[in-house]
Parts: C-alpha cells; structure tokens; sequence
C-alpha cells in the first residue's frame, strides 16, 4: 500500500470544501486499502484504584495537610464531597479517584501543576 505525505494545511473559510473533499478521497482510498493513514497506538491507563474513607482523610491531612474546604477546592468539588467521602457515605467517582492517585503519587508536582 502505498503511503502518501503531506505536509500540514492551515483550514480557512477559503479551502474549506477543497479540504474536505481532499479528505473524503482520503477515507475512500484507505476504505479500499490504496492509502495508509497515519495512525497511533495509545496504551490506555488502568481504572484509579479505590480510596477507603481514611486513606483519602490521610492523603488530605498527612500528605497535604489542608482542611477540607481547601482540599475539595484542589478537587474542584464541594466539601461535603470530602466530609462524605471520608465518613464513608459516598465514595469518589473515576475522576476523583484518578485526581487522588495524583495526589498521592507525587503532592508536590500535582499542585504545582494545577498553581497559575
């Protein structure tokens, strides 16, 4: 299969249809195996672990030594997120969980990175 490069258009109102067209050539020639697109392989990450009710209290007294409005506020979450959280009554979702495994793997650069 033959491999065609270009190198990168800038999209105007101008070219527009031209690119899109040229585009849809594209998917048909790779449709029947005349073209190879360029494609990259992405290794996904594995689920967050879970986090018990202490072990997110320690991650936020022992590890960033905050209060719990100021945690949920690093969280980007209410604090009664938090006060749920660490009594046991709610647990965090995906993305939370993901944000305390962060967190816990290395405070200092996490907080650096969310600082402006």
């Amino acid at each position: 299969m033959p491999t065609v490069r270009k190198s990168k258009v800038e999209l105007t109102e101008d070219n527009f249809s031209e690119l899109l067209l040229a585009s849809m050539d594209q998917a048909v020639d790779h449709a029947k195996e005349k073209l190879t697109l360029k494609t990259e392989t992405l290794e996904l990450p594995s689920e967050p672990p879970k986090y018990s009710k202490s072990k997110i209290k320690k991650i936020r007294e022992e590890i960033l030594k905050v209060s719990q409005p100021v945690f949920a506020s690093i969280l980007a979450c209410s604090p009664s997120a938090i006060k749920s959280w660490e009594r046991g009554d709610n647990k965090p979702n995906g993305a939370a969980r993901r944000l305390l495994q962060l967190i816990e793997s290395n405070p200092t650069q996490f907080i650096e990175s969310i600082s402006s």
